[in-house]
Order: structure tokens, then sequence, then C-alpha cells
């Protein structure tokens, strides 16, 4: 008789026998939450108690098609997860973690370096805790909180590097104070934090969902003007909600900015910002719900704020999801030319990577520094080159010891000036950081290395399912890996340097 052992190391099932070992997706796994510890059952995974699952690496939940019931939550027939639950699922690894399949957590936190990718859906019943890292959806999932209080997702850190790329849908039957919606997306190695805040209209329950998308929005030119001059050219939101007419799912809506969406560094210029939505008017255009009037913009200044529509807003169909900036006033930047601005720690010094196209109007790039996140003063400055397009490097040869700030202040020949959106960096002589944009990719993917790092680490591509697809040795610090061939989907890239190995995900769309 061969004798089978189950045994959990390292956050993987491991299915070992007499003769071999081969490596096994944890399947038919439930969390519970009495008292106890992490257990395994008849070849799945029970987790009990409030302890936490820590891992220092991947840990992959699959689906098992052949049970009557989903995946590793909720599998008893009245559900595991009850108002008088109080468990809760830590994941504070520093490699990224990946769980297949549809999950039902009461209280979830996310905590981790790398963070959390879900590529199914997941359910957070009571409280979603972002901490730390990003808690990453797949294109065709979502993170769901059912918890209608308006505190059900909360962090330590004022959201500051911790939000959703992807997805996230709430439950709300609240009119105050507000629903906020902590969304991004990283872009061209800079994290833009853009979240959305929905003030509801009544308390009847609705479930709405947001997501971000750092991309040009659809018939921009499209606008109803007046009072619209302009929209943004490089970003907008989705927002459906699950009631298809009536008030019960009206609300209010506040975009956010950043530095990434260009806004005047005129704070009478920017309160001519509105909230724009594709609407059938009829027919289709970007126009402004309830009008416009000024005083809706609020923020300090160019680098961060919220503009709030006039009215409440009862059109989130599918048809009419689109959300952007848009502004009455023709000299509110909104569209940009800057595709990426970045900074990487290179042998003692900061290396500052830009990338422009159609530079001919701008005269000056300035770069300024900080050690605080808020108070900037210039270190250098290059003159535009006038390129079609063009990459710009500067080094910061005296970096502070811990957290690094840097932001490009672009004059154009009008002297009009516009900001990046903040490139921060952890300088530590002995931490590396490797840094891969644009995510998500439709062509190609950068890899920017460290210096020493070049000729001396193995790339390696993995698809979502953890099939190597490619490897390789880049002789140069700057990598570009060709992903047009490849079909639409999560992959991830993997940075071997001797026995350190870091994950890095990209979509590609």
């Amino acid at each position: 008789m061969t004798v089978k052992t189950i045994v959990l190391l390292s956050g993987l099932c491991i299915a070992t026998t007499v003769s071999a070992q081969q490596l096994a997706k944890a399947v038919d796994c439930k969390i519970v939450t009495t008292p106890g510890t992490k257990v395994v059952i008849n070849g799945g995974i029970t987790f009990t108690g409030t302890s936490n699952w820590k891992d220092s690496g991947e840990v992959f939940i699959a689906r098992n098609s052949g049970a009557g019931r989903e995946n590793w939550a909720d599998s008893t027939a009245t559900g595991v997860y009850d108002i008088a639950s109080n468990g809760m699922v830590n994941f504070t690894s520093d490699s990224l973690q990946f769980y297949y399949g549809n999950t039902k957590f009461y209280n979830l936190r996310v905590a981790g370096d790398s963070g959390l990718y879900l590529s199914t859906d997941a359910e957070v019943r009571n409280l979603l805790s972002l901490d730390k890292a990003l808690l990453f959806t797949s294109a065709a999932s979502k993170v769901y909180v059912s918890n209608p209080a308006t505190t059900s997702i909360q962090s330590t850190n004022n959201f500051a590097n911790s939000w959703v790329h992807g997805r996230l849908e709430r439950a709300a039957n609240l009119t105050s104070p507000f629903y906020l919606f902590p969304v991004g997306k990283i872009k061209a190695g800079d994290s833009l934090y853009a979240p959305v805040k929905l003030t509801k209209f009544n308390t009847t329950t609705a479930r709405y969902q947001v997501a971000y998308f750092p991309d040009t929005p659809f018939d921009r030119i499209n606008v109803m003007s007046p009072p619209i001059d302009h929209i943004s050219n490089v970003e907008f939101w989705e927002i459906t909600s699950d009631i298809a007419s009536g008030p019960d799912d009206d609300a209010r809506v506040s975009l956010s900015w950043r530095g990434y969406s260009r806004v005047s560094a005129n704070a009478l210029t920017r309160d001519s910002l509105l909230v724009t939505q594709y609407i059938n008017a009829p027919p289709f255009r970007w126009d402004v719900p309830g009008g416009w009037v000024t005083g809706n913009a609020a923020g300090a200044d160019s680098l961060f704020g919220y503009v709030t529509g006039t009215t409440t807003t009862g059109n989130f169909t599918f048809a009419e999801r689109r959300f952007t900036l848009g502004t009455y006033s023709p000299f509110n930047a909104l569209p940009v030319k800057l595709l990426y601005f970045t900074a990487l720690p290179d042998n003692g010094k900061v290396r500052l990577n830009w990338h422009v196209e159609q530079e001919v109007d701008t005269r000056m790039y300035e770069v300024e520094k900080s050690v605080n996140g808020t108070s900037f003063s210039k270190i250098s400055q290059q003159t535009s080159l006038q390129k079609n397009a063009w990459i710009y490097t500067d080094y910061d040869v005296s970096p502070v010891s811990g957290w690094n700030y840097y932001r490009l202040r672009i004059t154009d020949k009008l002297n009009k000036q516009t900001y990046s959106g903040v490139a921060k960096v952890y300088f530590d002589k002995n931490v590396p950081v490797v840094k891969l944009f644009p995510n998500p990719a439709t062509e190609v993917v950068n890899i920017q290395l460290p210096g020493a790092y070049a000729g001396k680490v193995t790339l390696q591509l993995y698809s979502s399912t953890g099939a190597l697809i490619s490897s390789t040795r880049p002789s140069s610090s700057t990598v570009q890996l060709n992903v047009q061939q490849l079909a639409s989907g999560s992959y991830f890239v993997q940075v071997v340097a001797g026995k350190e190995v870091k994950v890095y995900p990209f979509v590609k769309q």
C-alpha cells in the first residue's frame, strides 16, 4: 500500500508519496472561525481561529470543477460566515500571493510588501483593511464588500500605499458621510491612487462598482460645449450599480485628481473642474449632469484633490458607466504628454527617467525633490529637445536614507507650468529596486533594473497558471519585453538574483 501524506509548506499544498514528490494545488478549501490552528483535511485546507496566515511564497488555491461547491470558501450549505464571526485573514508576505476561485472572507487584511492577487470574485463580509500593499483583481473579477457601513473599508496609512488595483464593489445604504472607493492603477512605473467618493441619495441598499483606467476616455472630443471646454485625455472611471432605474441608486459623485491628471496649478483655474459623464443626452456625448457651478473643486494644490458633481446622478448603467474630469476653462491642462516618470536607486544614486511625446510646445523640465512628500525644491533642469518622442535621464547624486520623493515641473513656451505625478523611492544601498511598466501593457513591458543587475540576474515570464513562457539574462539595466503576441490576461515577471526571487505582476490587454 502506498502511503500518502498531505502537508502545508510555505503556503503550498505538497502531495508526497514514498516514491515521488509532486506539487499540488489546494482544492475544496474553506475558512472557519472556531478556535484552533491550520490543518489539512481530505486534500484541502481548513483555516480555523483568528490566527494569521503568513507566507513567504506564492499561494495557489484552485477550483475543484468536479465538486458541487466552488473553491475554498463558504463550503457549507448555510455558509461558514455569519454576523457573529470574527475571523481575520491576514496577508503579510513580501511576495505576491495568488488566489484562484470565488472566495468569501469575514475580515480580510492586505499588509504585505507585494500584495494579493484575486483571479476570480471575492467577498468581504465585514471589514476590508488595506494597510500596505495592493489588492489586485483580474480584468474579469472584483472584490465585493457587502457590509454597508461607510467604515467597512479601512487603512492605517490613509491608503497611501494600499488600494484596489482593479474593480471594487460596495453595498451602500447610508446617506452620510460618503462611501470611499479606494481604487487605482499602476501605469508607467507610477502608482496612481485614484479614489472616488459617492454620497447616496436615500437609504435603500444599492451595490456600486468602481474601476479606474489611466487611459484616453472613449469618444473624448464629443462634448457638450458649453459648459465643457475639454475633458481629460489620460484617465477615466467606470461606475455602475445593480439598480437599473429609479432613485434608489442616485448618488453624488466626487472624482479625484493626482499629478498624472495635469490639472492647473492655479487655484482659480482649478476651480473650473467638472465631473463629466458619457451619457445618452441624446445622442451619446460627454455632459455635466446637473450643470456646473464654482466651488466644487477641493484640494490644496494640483497634486491631489476632489471635484464633486453639483447634483445626484442616477445613471449608473453599463451604457452610461464612464466618468472623467472635465473643465470649463481652456487653461486647465488635463491632457498630458508625459508617458511616465520613474525613480530608481542605482549605484549610490537615484536614476530619474521620463518619457515624453509631442514636446514641441515644451520649453523646460525641472526635477524637484522632497524628503517629506510635501515640500519640494529644485535639484536640476533640462531644456526640451523638441522631439516627437524622447526618454530623458537625470540623477539625484545625494539621496537621503529612507524615502525620497521626486516630481517634474514642466514649463511650456507660454510659461504655463504643470506637474508630473510624484515618484517616490526608498533609498537603501543594500536594497535593489526593480520597476515594471506600463501596466496594463499592450505591446511592450519596460523593466528597469539596478545597474548592478545587468548581466547578473535572470528574468522569467510566467502565465497566471504558473507556466514558464520565456527566460533571459539581460545585459542592460533597461529591458523591453515584447508581449504583443501574448493573449490578453494576467502574467508575472520573476527576477532571480542569486537566492533572491521577486515577482512582479502585469496585465496584457
